[in-house]
């Protein structure tokens, strides 16, 4: 079982868009995949048709499975996605938070917590969390064996790729962890996006796997307020991400 976190310092990098299209295609190559969506905006499970509206005192999210009151078995909280790809949703992000800064060991939390997919058979599994340094990241951090880190290709966020290698060494965690950059939301057209993506090879590629680069395209935005991935909605977005998704399988 291999353990991802799609995540980037620097907000506004297509991080959520990125992880759920990436599960349902790994879903769809006979891959079993289970998403945590940790994500105080929810999106990832916004995404994939799931709502907030949809929690009830039945519908089990990840909180419950750390609310010491009444605490849920892993299975309870999962949902069934869509075909061979699961989902964890979150509802009280806050008392999460507040919950994961009482702990003394964030470095082993999500180890016990989640300690039942250690008998379940999934092949893959990512999170989504939020961009900035909170303690749900910390524990996410420490209970990966990857992160991929999707970078936009602009200026400011090449610049920024930096800030997750601080963040690693301010948890005494090793940068190694970053195992792939997606450049993501590349405008083609535009010469400045290329230049960006030529220095983001030029500092990174020997030392980290870069992928094909994502291009903007409104029908990947319009796939997700619909409730589907890019595997569903339009077959040009789907090339450019089968060829993502090739590369985590054959890199991570």
């Amino acid at each position: 079982m291999k353990k991802i976190a799609i995540m980037n310092q620097k907000g506004g990098v297509g991080k959520s868009t990125l992880t759920y299209n990436i599960a349902h295609g790994l879903s769809l190559r006979n891959k079993k995949i289970l998403l945590i969506d940790l994500d105080g905006q929810n999106d990832s499970s916004l995404f994939l048709g799931y709502s907030s509206e949809d929690n009830d005192d039945n519908n089990k999210t990840f909180f419950h499975l750390i609310d010491k009151r009444y605490p849920a078995k892993l299975h309870e909280c999962i949902k069934k996605a869509r075909h061979n790809l699961d989902l964890i949703p979150n509802s009280n992000i806050s008392q999460i938070e507040a919950e994961f800064n009482r702990e003394a060991r964030i470095d082993l939390l999500l180890n016990e917590v989640l300690k039942d997919l250690n008998d379940m058979d999934y092949d893959y599994v990512f999170f989504d969390s939020g961009p900035q340094r909170t303690k749900i990241n910390d524990a996410i951090l420490c209970y990966v064996d990857s992160i991929i880190m999707p970078v936009q290709v602009e200026a400011a966020s090449v610049r920024a790729t930096g800030n997750m290698y601080d963040y690693l060494s301010d948890l005494r965690l090793d940068g190694d962890k970053i195992k792939m950059i997606i450049p993501n939301m590349m405008d083609k057209r535009n010469n400045d996006a290329k230049e960006n993506l030529d220095i983001l090879k030029m500092t990174h590629e020997d030392s980290i796997k870069i992928t094909s680069p994502i291009y903007r395209r409104v029908k990947i935005t319009e796939a997700g307020k619909n409730g589907q991935s890019v595997f569903e909605y339009d077959k040009e977005s789907q090339k450019m991400f089968i060829e993502v998704v090739k590369t985590i399988e054959e890199e991570i």
